[in-house]
Order: structure tokens, then sequence, then C-alpha cells
């Protein structure tokens, strides 16, 4: 069951507001590059009906298939920042419980909640009462603009008669990633290239992470390229800034375990794919291979959600998800992101970064992440990763670079900075004075 939690603020259901229909050849000079939710369909803007009030109208609903009440995984962090740019204008759909902030309206089931291979959370929007529910609201209250923060929730829009204008925040290209994991050829591979060709063509305006998305988008699925913009991930640098003071230790018994060892910090939601694959690594790869060479030096450091199905041997310690990552990554002496496959980029990367910690990651773990070079980043393949580690532990110029990259990635990557891509674009849709 779906319902509304709260309500939105300047009433979303003004019945003064209307959609009027725009001759597409008549609206050369509209500010929207919009063509609904139908290549051809004519255009729908939002005016004021007999109230002489042509203020912009700011609503924006924002669709998400999980919950976002706590950002413990990369891509909540990033929608995070999205509404904290949209501001308290949006209204948030999102599996309940409600959002403690932003005004939301709820849904149920969620079948994100399953643990199973796939991630079951991409079939919220096709269970029969969301579906309804989802075409009904935007009916009822006419949003202004409509963000998909996955392609899976454009399902519900597919069809709808004076749809309002949907953007697409990709996080990444969902084709490439599932092609990496079953192969090109695969049904399953088809199948999302497919949907997510048909979806992109619907779409006002599609968001990517990176430069190397964008170009997938454009050259794979035909995209214009004005079409897309890149917004990548960020970071919050100020919640990095000065924080030795503030914030508590970790576990004391956890700190006293690890104390006169280098400690390496990995940190993700393990039941996504990659992540599991750079779990496998470094409990399987790299540790035994660190134990062999310089027998109890290194100690191994994880946090994040998801229950690994497997034993932790010695020198390798699990803390699950926890309330606060910050002390647990200031407590490390070197941050690893040894990540063999996906798409997007890595915002665990970047929080390493914040910290001013000397970080080694594999090219495909760094990737996307543009002007990043050695100056902040050593990057290792599977095969010299242990020895880069050996290398830089302890060394003047691992702090050297973590601390210069602290710099670097506060001034191209603060989420201040990396968020008026955004706000550069949905501007075209009147959402701001």
């Amino acid at each position: 069951m779906m319902s509304r939690t709260e309500q939105h603020p300047e009433s979303l259901g003004n019945p003064a507001m209307r959609y009027r229909m725009v001759n597409p050849r008549a609206a050369e000079g509209w500010p929207t590059p919009d063509r609904g939710c139908r290549p051809g369909c004519c255009l729908w803007q939002f005016v004021a009906k007999d109230s002489g009030d042509h203020q912009p109208i700011k609503d924006v609903l924002v669709l998400s298939y999980w919950n976002l009440n706590q950002a413990w995984f990369g891509g909540a962090t990033r929608i995070h920042a999205l509404l904290r740019m949209l501001g308290e204008s949006l209204t948030l759909l999102q599996p309940g419980p409600a959002h403690p902030h932003w005004p939301s309206v709820t849904y149920r089931p969620d079948f994100g909640r399953k643990k199973l291979g796939i991630n079951w959370g991409m079939f919220n929007f096709v269970w029969p009462t969301t579906w309804w529910r989802v075409r009904r609201w935007i009916k009822q209250h006419r949003p202004t603009v409509v963000v998909a923060t996955s392609i899976w929730t454009y399902l519900p829009l597919h069809g709808l008669r004076r749809c309002p204008p949907v953007v697409l925040d990709a996080h990444d290209v969902l084709g490439n990633a599932i092609a990496e994991r079953y192969g090109d050829r695969h049904l399953f591979t088809r199948c999302v290239r497919a949907y997510e060709r048909r979806v992109l063509a619907r779409m006002a305006h599609v968001f990517v992470c990176s430069d190397l998305d964008r170009g997938a988008f454009i050259e794979r699925y035909g995209l214009a390229a004005e079409k897309v913009t890149t917004v990548p991930n960020g970071v919050d640098a100020a919640t990095w800034r000065n924080v030795h003071e503030t914030l508590a230790d970790v576990d004391p018994e956890l700190d006293q375990q690890l104390a006169g060892r280098t400690t390496l910090f990995f940190m993700g939601k393990l039941d996504y794919q990659p992540n599991g694959e750079a779990l496998a690594f470094l409990l399987d790869e790299l540790m035994p291979v660190l134990e062999r060479e310089a027998a109890g030096q290194y100690q191994l450091l994880i946090c994040g959600g998801g229950s690994p199905q497997r034993a932790f041997g010695p020198g390798v310690h699990f803390t699950g998800r926890v309330p606060d990552i910050r002390p647990y990554v200031l407590r490390a002496d070197l941050c690893l992101a040894p990540i063999f496959s996906g798409s997007g980029t890595r915002l665990k990367i970047l929080e390493y970064l914040a910290a001013g910690k000397p970080v080694i990651a594999t090219p495909k773990g760094a990737e996307g992440i543009t002007g990043l070079t050695s100056d902040h980043i050593r990057l290792a393949d599977r095969t010299a990763f242990a020895m880069a580690i050996m290398e830089w532990a302890g060394t003047a110029t691992a702090e050297q670079v973590g601390q210069a990259a602290r710099e670097w990635v506060a001034q191209r990557y603060d989420w201040q900075v990396v968020a008026q891509g955004w706000r550069r674009v949905l501007a075209r849709y009147h959402l701001y004075d």
C-alpha cells in the first residue's frame, strides 16, 4: 500500500495549476528541450490558470526504488546530494518508512529487501498497486518535473498521458554493467540494454556520473550530446575537515587489536557484486600474499552493509554497517579500492581522498574520476596490488600524496561544486526564481 505521509509545502495539489498543450512547432522559444514521455508528442507546460500568478512552479517528484532514510551506500549518497540541491520543493517517492526530512510518499511492498542474486528492488515499480498509485499521484498533483533515479523507476510513467518532463539521474550504464557480469550475448544483458535504450529515448535529459558513461550513452544508444550532462559523484568535504578532535574513536577493543600493525581499510555494500568481488580478492589473494611476505604486519578492516557468506581469517576485522564511517576511515593507514567490474564512479575513493588517506586502487576502481593522477592516488592491477601496499605502507610519500589529494578533491569534487551541473539543467524547467 502507498500512502501520503506528509503534506508537501505550498500545497502540491493547487487547483489553480493546470497543464497547457503547446504546439511543438510554435514552441521553439520555450526554454525546455522536453518532448514529453514519448518522442514526437506535444509539449506540456505548467501554467497558472485564472490566478494571474505567473511565478515559476517549483514542485519536483523524485522516484526511488531504495529507501533513502540513511545514505549507507554510494547511490543513496548521490541521491541525497541531489535532494539537498532541490531543497524543500520536492516530494520523494520511496519504499516505506517515510523520510524524516523530505516530504514523502511511501509504497509497499519493497522487493529490494530480498538479498538473493540480483537487485530485486528493480521490480518495485512493476507491482500493480504501486504502478497505478504512482500514475494517479502524478495526475492529481502534477509536478513540474519528475526525476527518475534509475531506469527501473520509469516503468509507471510509460504511456502516461500528459506526463511531465522526466529527467534521469543515471548512476551507471546499466547495460554495460550487466554485460560485464553475464556477457554481451546473454539474454538478460540484451533485455536490459533494450529497455535502457527505450527509457533513454523518452527522457527530457540524462545526467551521468562520468564522461565515460556519457560517451557510452551517446555511442551505444544514439543520444544527442546536448541531452546528456556529466554530473560527477562528489563528497561533502566539510564533513572530513578537522574531524579528529570531534569524532569518537573506533571501538576500544577493535582499536587495541589493530594497534602496532598497518591497517588496511575497505568499505562498501558487500552484497553489490563489484564489492563482493573486491572482498573475495582481499581475502583469498591479497591477505595470504601479505601474510606470507610480512607475517603479522598487516590487518584488514572492513566496513559495510550486507552479510558476507564466508568466514574471516586471522588479521581480518569485519564491523558490518556502522553509524559513522569517518572514525574507521581515519583509523586506517592505507585505504583500498580493488574494483574489477561495474560502471559509474566509486564514491568510496572520493571519501578516502577527502579524509587525506593514501589510496591504492585498481585502474577500474578509479575509472571515470576526471583529473585523478599519480599525484592523488596509486594504481595497481591485481598482480601488483600487494607490492604496492608493501612499498607504500608507512612512507612519507604516501602521507604527502594523501594530503595533496585532500585539497584537490575538496576543490573539484565537493558536492556544492558538482551539484551546479544539476542546477544548470533543471533551471530550464523554471524550478528556481
